[in-house]
């Protein structure tokens, strides 16, 4: 349902730090398993650090920096990013995508 998907990084961080701040009414009350950012050229940072956590590495300082600049110029060739999409840009970032990392 797209009442419960989040592009804009302003609605992203918000619901991040605090659901209700954008979404008066849980997912799960309506059905919806949970909320989605859907990751595209109006996502912010912390968006994209959090589902870079969710996929397992945890970017911070230059890190998180380079892989927002090349998140961006990514977005700005394709309307939605995916995880694979982001996975592709690990390699640039830290050059090893076999563990988990904390950066």
């Amino acid at each position: 349902m797209n009442a419960f998907a989040h592009e804009a990084g302003i609605h992203q961080h918000g619901v991040l730090a605090n659901p209700l701040c954008y979404e008066i009414m849980t997912p799960e009350s309506v059905g919806v398993a949970h909320n989605r950012m859907v990751m595209g050229k109006h996502s912010g940072r912390h968006a994209l650090k959090a589902r870079l956590h969710d996929l397992g590495f945890d970017l911070t300082g230059e890190h998180l920096d380079l892989a927002y600049h090349l998140f961006v110029a990514l977005a700005d060739h394709k309307k939605n990013i995916y995880d694979q999409d982001l996975l592709g840009l690990i390699p640039d970032v830290i050059g090893d995508t076999k563990h988990t990392q904390t950066i």
